[in-house]
């Protein structure tokens, strides 16, 4: 009890130390994840009548190559763009993107479908990793244990929110038109940030302003890399790129296997929905309680090491219970895990590990990781499993065998990425 009271205590604490950014940057993360959650669906909805499930694993992989693309021109404008911005100009792009899409909405323009699929998924990663970016170059690291959480947890309630929505709304406005819905709410976000911004500002505009008299901003102006010789350069940004990148080959098997499984045992289509929608349903609430009712205080207590851990553990351990018991109970309780933690305690953690880093570090080599890991990852994995499909039959003990031995390269790595962290974290107080 005393120790929950001190965490409120402290809570209170770092939002009003937060120099007025935690409300405006809670009201972000809402809209970004409230507007996604009206657009995915109608995205998705034309993408499976134009071209099918199927198409899946291929999609992963051009998602991965255009996302490359997409990382690279935005690093070329983040070191000298405000983020206010940078952030501004990214959201009228998208809107700018399915206001067309609008206009072309039809399973007969099966190119513009396949892009808008894409884009959908492109520009959601591209103003969350704003958002934490700014939010990892504004907080300190004991203010971002406990409020990160939160913040996180906006993303949840956003989601929730719209799902509600759009479910009553579908039927009365039509599908299409719920864009001009996710529309607004990425404009508001746009007003949101600015004034976010603004009262932040001064922490980013030292950091920049000590970038700028520094010669690695000459290096980083003329190198055409976009970020990604940021990355190679730093053991601690490779140990993080690394254990991203195997949290989201984890996330992507267990997904294939949760759906082989669901279809044979789930045959019914609207069953099928019925369970789909039961799932996401639980993932939003799990992952809710998660982010304002665990993470921060295991944040707070436990520290980033056991933190770090834990989470593959449980997914571990999940996908351990399937050889003895290879039911859809069990794979619903390991999906249900893999997705909530990710969503919450994983993502709270990892973004604090990204505070001790330079300015450059947080905007370039964080949108390479970030961003383009992320795709990559899908992409590679579906690379690996069109693959094996040719040469023998991936089934859901097959991918178990492997979801195991990635979860344990992935545990072995927080240790050593810790370790970085640490010296990263004594160099910044040490000036």
């Amino acid at each position: 009890m005393a120790r929950m009271k001190r965490l409120y205590e402290d809570f209170s604490t770092a939002a009003l130390e937060s120099r007025g950014i935690f409300l405006p940057l809670f009201g972000c993360f809402f809209l970004v994840l409230f507007s996604y959650s009206f657009i995915r669906p109608v995205c998705e909805s034309l993408f499976l009548s134009a071209w099918g499930a199927s198409k899946m694993p291929y999609v992963w992989i051009i998602s991965a190559g255009a996302t490359a693309l997409v990382v690279w021109v935005y690093n070329k404008f983040v070191v000298s763009a405000r983020p206010s911005k940078l952030y501004a100009v990214s959201n009228f792009m998208a809107v700018a993107f399915f206001l067309t899409f609008y206009l072309y909405f039809s399973a007969k323009h099966k190119g513009f479908s396949l892009t808008a699929f894409i884009v959908k998924d492109i520009y959601v990663v591209i103003l969350i990793e704003q958002l934490w970016t700014f939010c990892d170059a504004t907080f300190k690291e004991k203010p971002a244990k406990i409020l990160y959480g939160f913040l996180a947890g906006a993303c949840s309630i956003g989601g929730i929110v719209a799902s509600v929505l759009t479910s009553e709304l579908a039927s009365v406005l039509g599908s299409k038109n719920l864009i001009f819905v996710g529309c607004g709410a990425l404009l508001l976000g746009v007003w949101l940030f600015t004034y976010a911004n603004r009262r932040g500002g001064t922490v980013l505009n030292a950091n920049r302003q000590k970038l700028r008299s520094t010669a690695q901003e000459k290096a980083e102006k003329s190198s055409i890399w976009g970020g990604f010789d940021v990355l190679l350069r730093s053991k601690y940004l490779i140990l993080i790129c690394l254990m991203l990148m195997f949290s989201q080959f984890v996330t992507a098997l267990i997904g294939l296997q949760f759906n082989q499984v669901l279809e044979v045992q789930v045959t019914e289509l609207d069953m099928r929905t019925a369970y789909l929608a039961k799932f996401y349903g639980a993932t939003n609430v799990i992952s809710l309680v998660l982010q304002f009712g665990i993470s921060a205080p295991m944040l707070h207590f436990l520290g980033l090491l056991l933190s770090l851990i834990l989470v593959p553990a449980i997914m571990g351990a999940g996908s351990f219970a399937f050889f003895f018991a290879p039911t859809m109970g069990v794979l619903f309780g390991t999906r249900l895990a893999n997705k909530s933690l990710t969503y919450s305690i994983f993502r709270s953690a990892k973004e604090i590990l990204y505070i001790p880093l330079s300015y450059i570090e947080k905007y370039k080599g964080k949108a390479v990781i970030d961003m383009f890991i992320y795709r990559f990852a899908k992409g590679g994995i579906g690379v690996v499993i069109i693959g094996m499909q040719t040469v023998m039959a991936v089934t859901a003990i097959t991918i178990n065998y492997m979801i195991i031995g990635v979860i344990i390269v992935w545990i072995l790595i927080v240790p050593l990425l810790i370790r970085e962290y640490k010296k990263r974290e004594s160099a910044t107080k040490q000036g």
